[in-house]
C-alpha cells in the first residue's frame, strides 16, 4: 500500500500543478483584456459592435475544436447536456462579456479586474445557498477583507470621475461578476460529462450566436467603421484574451476543480493595474494601493479552506 501511495503521489502533484499553471496563464491572458477594451474603446469603438466582432473571429475556433473534440468522445452528450452546456455559456460568456463591456465604458480598468477577481466570494456564497456548501468564519473574514478593498478602490474611482457613471458602471461589473461566479458553479458538472474542450466550444458558440442576433436586431451585418489599429486590437482581444484562456480556465476547472481554479488568479488583477498605469495613464493611488491588497489578502484566505 505504501509503495502504491508513493507511486500515484507525483502524479497527484503533477496534475495539480498542471492545473494551477493552466489557471495562472487563464488569469494572465484575461487581465489583458480591460487594458485592450479600453485602448479600444479610446479608437472610438463602442461595446456591442466590439464584443460582436471579438465573437465572429472567436467562433470559427470553437466551431474546429468542438468537431475534433466531439469526434473523440466514444459516447456523445445527449441533447439535454448540450443544452446544458449551451445555457451556462449564454450566462458566463454571452451575459457576463455584455455587462462587462457596458461597464469598462464608466470605469477604470483597474476596478473592473479587481471586482471580477473578487467572483470567487460570489462563488462561496451562492454554493453556500444553493448546493449546501459550509460557509466558515474564515471565509467569512476573507469576504470582509475582499469588500472592504473594493471599496477603497471604488472610492477612488468616484473622487476621480463622474459619481453617477462609477455607479453604474460599478453595477453592472458586480453583475457580471455574478453571472461569471453562476457559469463556474454549474460547468464543473457539463465539464465533467463531456471534457473542457468540447463544453468550452459548444458555451462559446452559444454565446457567440446569441451576441450575432444580438448585433443584428440593432445594427443588421454591417460592419462598424474599421481601421488597421482596430482590427488589430480586435484580433488581440478575440484569440488572446478570450479564445486561449477560455480553453485555459475549463481544462483548470476539470484538474483542480473550480474553487482553486477561482482563486488562482491572483496574478490578475496585479498585471491589470501595472498595464493600466503604464498603458493607459490610470492613477495609482494609496486607496488603489491598499485596496488591492485587501483584496487579493481576502480572495487568497479561500484558498486555504
Amino acid at each position: 500500500m505504501a509503495d502504491s501511495q508513493r507511486t500515484l503521489q507525483p502524479d497527484s502533484s503533477t496534475h495539480l500543478r498542471l492545473g494551477l499553471t493552466l489557471a495562472l496563464a487563464a488569469a494572465f491572458l484575461f487581465s489583458t483584456k480591460p487594458i485592450i477594451i479600453k485602448w479600444l474603446y479610446e479608437l472610438g469603438m463602442s461595446p456591442l459592435p466590439l464584443m460582436w466582432l471579438r465573437m465572429l473571429m472567436a467562433m470559427p475556433v470553437y466551431i474546429v475544436v468542438g468537431y475534433f473534440a466531439w469526434q473523440r468522445l466514444p459516447v456523445k452528450p445527449d441533447i439535454r447536456q448540450i443544452s446544458a452546456a449551451a445555457g451556462i455559456g449564454l450566462m458566463g460568456y454571452y451575459l457576463a462579456s455584455l455587462l462587462d463591456l457596458q461597464g469598462l465604458q464608466y470605469v477604470s480598468a483597474q476596478l473592473e479586474r479587481l471586482m471580477l477577481y473578487a467572483y470567487p466570494t460570489m462563488v462561496i456564497v451562492l454554493g453556500a445557498l444553493f448546493f449546501g456548501q459550509r460557509l466558515g468564519r474564515q471565509q467569512v473574514s476573507a469576504m470582509v477583507l475582499t469588500y472592504a478593498g473594493l471599496l477603497l478602490v471604488y472610492g477612488q474611482d468616484l473622487s476621480l470621475g463622474d459619481a453617477q457613471d462609477t455607479r453604474l458602471g460599478t453595477l453592472l461589473i458586480l453583475a457580471s461578476a455574478l453571472s461569471f461566479s453562476l457559469y463556474i458553479l454549474f460547468s464543473k458538472k457539463a465539464i465533467g460529462q463531456m471534457g473542457s474542450l468540447l463544453f468550452t466550444s459548444i458555451a462559446m458558440g452559444a454565446a457567440g450566436v446569441a451576441t450575432c442576433i444580438h448585433y443584428a436586431v440593432l445594427h443588421g451585418v454591417e460592419l462598424p467603421p474599421m481601421d488597421n489599429q482596430r482590427w488589430a486590437g480586435t484580433v488581440l482581444l478575440a484569440i488572446f484574451a478570450t479564445v486561449v484562456p477560455s480553453f485555459l480556465v475549463s481544462e483548470a476547472i476539470k484538474r483542480i476543480g473550480p474553487a482553486r481554479a477561482a482563486v488562482s488568479g491572483t496574478i490578475g488583477p496585479v498585471m491589470t493595474t501595472l498595464m493600466a498605469v503604464v498603458l493607459l495613464g490610470e492613477p495609482f493611488g494609496w486607496m488603489t494601493a491598499a485596496g488591492m491588497v485587501l483584496v487579493l489578502t481576502g480572495v487568497s484566505r479561500l484558498q486555504k479552506q
